[in-house]
């Protein structure tokens, strides 16, 4: 089901806000794993009406039991579904058409232990389907809506009853480790205003609570544990949504490594895509990753506390750093400016201000060291801290402080009166500091830390999100689709594939297909010498190991010699002889296309030639994009000096380059029989970009 239909989003609805909910399985038995979702449900004070169903109870907790859901009378908003698998089938038989508007399946046995388990997995979708049933699960721990204490749940995180709901959606496709991350973020005063455990996801899935939680009020960040992206079109969609809303969404992906993988598959039944295709579709879609659950927790508590930060135009990101203590200062520093910030020293103003409250012995350059004497003031710190703020010079204001077990309330209290302060992102690492304080600190709204390090990168990393979410956003509207084109009608597959790149305006240099050497000269006559000759070959990857290219042929001769030695070799699909003009230019570059499994087609660049499989320097992009965002990626490329000037080199026309990049995006989108393509090398000079050599692979083959 599309992601933007309507009934998905009413489902989710009552999944997580459910008028009513019944559970198949209920158990008065505190070792049952039906009775854990009522006793959630009562404990936290669900409001709504709840339907437990056991054949032979008549009551649970005093609440009335039915046999069966049909003897419900009205409609269930969400069935929530503890029982054994191959009870699973008999369950959803029962339910009259319509009855039932989502239920969560808690069970497991099913894709999770191999063909069997998916078997059956599918054959309950179907049945769910049949019904207008949607679900999450099976092999999920539950769901929580802390806003309206709806929590059918069998995580023991949910034993706590003083949970405090906050502007974050969760979603973890691992319910125990998601469990987890919601009991050590609420530990760290940050609110999980809901939890989604997916399971398998035989039905909903990771990408359709994304979309939900971008359009819900309630949510500002949106936050997930993943092993696979299962459409990554629906994904690509939802985080466009969550970036256009001003909704970050923050994510651990794991199953990166080859025994990575292999453990998603056991454990989900999904398959992982590549890792090089993740990393570049994050980046594309804005998606902030996190590479531990250490950090996941470090960004939620920034995020969550600074909802929006004003940076000034062009800005990375201004940071002024605070310490009693030179080293600890030093070391954030580094690491701020390692993150890409600017450490910049502070205004003639702002250092005339500090001097009126720190001793002169002081440091007034950026890291400020405030000296020893500030540990006996709290005050003194906070409002030299407050200083910083005010004079809007830093967009982010760091403290660094060690220990101060003896005025570590006092500075607590001090420093979380700075909460109110908007103009500014606050964050303070305690090394070493008592817990009590630091509690108190995080409940004021006042980030804490434990390490200078780990504050720094998640600042960074807030203040990153807010310079790259407009371009993000503004390259989802300039992204566009391109018409497939006409077809071309062509004997040869070789020709009507070099028409369909001229078709999307990819300039290939002049060339002639010929079939003997008679035909050969007749076309180096009309290119003029001198030409190369190559075999031609539809698949052929790699023509100059086996002896297919020959290049600078300045005669009828030697033409005459390389035919004869091109006709030697034994290929499939022969179609003959590429007589091209030679073509000279500084630079060889690589554009080429695949689709990935996950996420559909994706563009790469690199440099060319012999160097794409040598050096390896390349970069990824899902299509389609426009060619002013393929001349900010090339720019934004390792290898672009080589392309700019650097060293005395020519400086080459990269918007030409570009446009061939935008061109392959957009032929990969209309185009969809084309399975992989690659033009190596495209020769770029300072004037222009030429194709010389291109190989297609195609589920069929095209305008033949």
């Amino acid at each position: 089901m599309s992601i933007d239909s309507n009934s998905t989003r009413a489902s989710i609805k009552a999944l997580l806000a459910p008028a009513s909910i019944a559970i198949a399985g209920a158990s008065a038995d505190p070792g049952k794993l039906g009775s854990l979702p009522l006793s959630f449900l009562l404990k936290h004070g669900y409001a709504g009406k709840i339907y437990p169903i056991h054949p032979k109870l008549e009551e649970i907790s005093s609440i009335r039991c039915y046999r069966s859901v049909s003897e419900i009378e009205g409609e269930v908003d969400l069935l929530v579904i503890a029982l054994a698998a191959a009870r699973i089938s008999a369950l959803i038989d029962e339910c009259r058409p319509g009855q039932v508007k989502a239920a969560l399946v808690l069970s497991s046995g099913f894709a999770e232990l191999g063909p069997a388990g998916a078997e059956l997995q599918a054959g309950l979708a179907a049945k769910a389907a049949a019904k207008g049933i949607r679900f999450i699960g099976p092999n999920s721990v539950g769901i929580a809506n802390l806003w309206d204490k709806v929590i059918p749940s069998i995580s023991q995180v949910f034993d706590q009853a003083d949970l405090a709901p906050g502007p974050i959606g969760f979603v973890s496709q691992s319910g125990a480790v998601g469990t987890a991350i919601t009991a050590l973020a609420h530990r760290e005063q940050i609110g999980i205003g809901y939890f989604v455990s997916t399971g398998n996801e035989g039905d909903l899935e990771f990408s359709d609570f994304c979309d939900y939680f971008a359009a819900d009020p309630k949510v500002r960040i949106i936050a997930g544990y993943v092993e696979s992206i299962r459409d990554g079109e629906r994904f690509r969609r939802a985080a466009e949504k969550a970036a256009a809303a001003g909704k970050p969404v923050i994510l651990i992906k794991v199953g990166t490594s080859e025994a990575g993988v292999r453990a998603v598959r056991s454990h989900t039944g999904a398959l992982a895509g590549s890792e090089e295709v993740y990393r570049a579709a994050f980046s594309q879609l804005g998606v902030v990753r996190a590479q531990s659950i250490e950090e996941l927790i470090d960004l939620l508590k920034v995020f969550a506390v600074f909802p929006a930060a004003k940076l000034a135009p062009g800005s990375k990101g201004r940071a002024a750093i605070l310490s009693h203590s030179g080293g600890a200062g030093v070391l954030m520093a580094d690491t701020c400016i390692a993150e890409g910030l600017d450490v910049a020293t502070p205004s003639e103003s702002l250092v005339e201000a500090l001097k009126k409250r720190l001793p002169p012995f002081a440091s007034f350059q950026n890291p400020i060291d405030m000296t020893a004497g500030v540990i006996f003031d709290p005050e003194l710190m906070a409002n030299t801290l407050r200083d910083v703020v005010d004079s809007r010079e830093y967009d982010a204001v760091m403290l660094c402080v060690n220990l101060i077990w003896r005025q570590g309330s006092g500075l607590a209290e001090q420093l979380g009166r700075l909460a109110e302060v908007k103009d500014a992102l606050i964050g303070v690492a305690w090394i070493a500091g008592r817990q009590e304080p630091l509690d108190a600190l995080n409940r004021s709204g006042v980030p804490v830390f434990s390490d200078p390090v780990r504050c720094a990168r998640a600042i960074a990393a807030r203040l990153r999100w807010e310079v790259n979410r407009e371009t993000v956003v503004a390259d989802f509207a300039a992204a566009g689709t391109a018409a497939k084109t006409a077809p071309r009608d062509s004997p040869d597959r070789y020709l009507a594939q070099e028409a369909m790149l001229r078709d999307y305006g990819i300039d290939t240099a002049p060339a002639a297909l010929c079939r003997n050497f008679e035909e050969a000269r007749e076309a180096a006559a009309r290119l003029g010498y001198p030409v190369a000759a190559k075999l031609a070959a539809l698949g052929l990857a790699h023509k100059s190991e086996l002896g297919g290219v020959y290049l600078g042929i300045a005669s009828d001769e030697r033409l005459k010699q390389v035919c004869g030695l091109l006709d030697k070799i034994d290929v499939e699909d022969r179609e003959g002889i590429l007589v091209q003009k030679m073509v000279a230019a500084p630079m060889e570059v690589f554009v080429g296309m695949h689709r990935d499994e996950v996420f559909g087609p994706v563009v790469v660049i690199g440099l060319g030639g012999v160097y794409v499989e040598i050096i390896k320097d390349t970069i990824l992009r899902l299509a389609p994009f426009d060619a002013a965002h393929a001349e900010r990626l090339i720019r934004g490329a390792r290898f672009a000096p080589l392309l700019d000037g650097a060293r005395g080199r020519p400086r080459l026309d990269i918007a030409a380059l570009a446009r061939i990049v935008s061109a392959v995006s957009a032929l990969a989108m209309a185009e969809p029989e084309v399975t992989s393509l690659d033009l190596n090398p495209v020769m770029l000079d300072e004037s222009g970009a030429q194709v010389v050599d291109f190989k297609f692979e195609c589920e069929a083959a095209p305008r033949a």
